[in-house]
């Protein structure tokens, strides 16, 4: 019996734990770049182009003056898939306030993404990142779902991980606040200029 739990041991020390070990390291040699890449909040957005679901070129900058949610997803997500629902509501309840939601999709093909909209009736813009350019690369993204909030302004205000009830009363108000602030400051420096 000792003989069998010296190999199982001997096994464990041997080829187990060196993969536990790359895995770690290998996790947070990748967080550490994404932390030194990711955009820091109260900085500006940075600036991309990705294609929609039509084949045609977005840019972030398009949607100049909106307050922009950028949302970071996949059709493998689980959690994304569940909160698609109420981020197309809240889309949906602002849009014309000036907010838009662009969903990145990490997909590697269009077709889960297309059946997935097309089923659910999102309204919003999908864009496809499919070598993550985007998501890791300019926005040092490590889980799904993770979200930016940007102000009209094109700072980014808030960095949002995991899963949430977009629709819910409290996401709505922060919204809210965000549209009417910029719109205050806005009106308050139109009303400086005109006498």
């Amino acid at each position: 019996m000792s003989a069998t739990n010296y190999s199982v041991k001997d096994y464990i020390m041997r080829h187990i734990l060196p993969s536990i070990l790359f895995l770690f390291l290998t996790f947070s040699v990748r967080e550490a770049v994404c932390l030194e890449t990711a955009p820091q909040i109260g900085k500006l957005a940075p600036e991309f182009s990705l294609n929609d679901l039509s084949g045609n070129k977005v840019n972030l900058s398009d949607y100049k003056g909106k307050v922009i949610l950028i949302n970071f997803w996949a059709t493998f997500c689980v959690p994304c898939k569940a909160e698609m629902p109420s981020l197309n509501n809240l889309f949906l309840a602002f849009k014309n306030n000036g907010l838009i939601v662009l969903a990145i999709s990490t997909d590697d093909s269009e077709k889960p993404v297309q059946s997935f909209i097309k089923e659910k009736a999102i309204a919003f813009p999908v864009l496809m990142d499919k070598d993550q350019e985007v998501y890791f690369d300019l926005y040092g993204v490590l889980g799904l779902p993770t979200s930016f909030l940007i102000d009209r302004d094109g700072i980014i205000r808030e960095k949002i991980r995991g899963e949430r009830v977009w629709d819910a009363p409290d996401m709505k108000e922060k919204i809210s606040m965000w549209l009417s602030k910029t719109d205050s400051v806005k009106s308050s420096m139109k009303q400086r200029v005109d006498p």
